[in-house]
């Protein structure tokens, strides 16, 4: 259920959803482990953000 909640969660903010997909994207195509690193984490980061809304927020 809570990893549900966050999908849902995250998919209420289009911008939010798109921008963490192109982190995510970007990430898979960089050559530098340590930028794709970093940029899995704020991907991570901003998941966990959105997961933390109540449902009606």
């Amino acid at each position: 259920m809570t990893r549900w909640w966050a999908e849902f969660a995250l998919a209420r903010d289009p911008q939010l959803e798109a921008r963490v997909h192109r982190l995510e994207d970007e990430a898979a195509d960089a050559t530098d482990n340590a930028h794709a690193k970093s940029l899995v984490k704020e991907a991570g980061r901003l998941r966990r953000e959105a997961s933390k809304a109540q449902p009606g927020q």
